[in-house]
């Protein structure tokens, strides 16, 4: 019964499109989102989990410092890590907020669909066992569905974006952490930091 209404509807669908599977609608810029609110959605969903690996490379990254530090620079480094820390906190948060507005974004095409088959294919699933029920099947889904709609351009994010993005993290973390009122000291403000690149 299923198969039937599956097959049905895929060849109301070729018949819309004069028996071809569907086209991407392209524009000048790229694929076209605004009319398909999850497409929106799984663009700025990846834009934030670039953000979020990024920023836990870079926490990763302060984290290894502060264990190899003397004891005299292990404070500063310490402050680094926790401002980083907290910065990776911040953009998870927003990436899972984002997961969230899933069930209640709908998808006006087939790419919409596709674009939430990624989202819930790339969320939370290391940490299951991806051979498991039901990650291979929902793989074989999103497979059949780019065979048909082409799939979804997966570039990555621009570079100035995913940039500005880690910078205002980290400000927020700052401000939670409490960090602005010790790095008041002229110099601490002269420390040079980890630098933050969208890898």
């Amino acid at each position: 019964m299923v198969d039937r209404m599956m097959a049905a509807a895929l060849k109301a669908t070729l018949g819309r499109n004069g028996g071809l599977a569907p086209q991407r609608r392209e524009s000048g810029t790229g694929m076209e989102t605004s009319s398909d609110p999850a497409i929106a959605l799984f663009t700025s969903w990846r834009q934030a989990q670039r953000v979020s690996l990024v920023l836990c490379r870079l926490q990763q990254r302060l984290e290894t410092r502060v264990l190899d530090a003397a004891r005299r620079e292990a404070m500063d480094e310490k402050v680094s890590y926790s401002i980083a820390y907290q910065a990776e906190v911040e953009a998870m948060t927003a990436a899972l907020k984002l997961q969230d507005e899933l069930p209640q974004t709908p998808a006006r095409s087939l790419l919409g669909v596709v674009a939430k088959l990624e989202i819930i294919a790339g969320a939370d699933r290391d940490i299951d066992d991806p051979t498991d029920f039901p990650w291979p099947h929902i793989a074989s889904v999103l497979d059949d569905l780019k065979e048909i709609t082409g799939g979804l351009p997966l570039g990555r994010p621009d570079r100035s974006v995913i940039d500005a993005d880690c910078r205002r993290y980290r400000a927020m973390a700052a401000d939670l952490v409490g960090l602005e009122q010790q790095t008041e000291d002229p110099d601490l403000r002269q420390r040079p930091t980890l630098a933050i690149k969208a890898e």
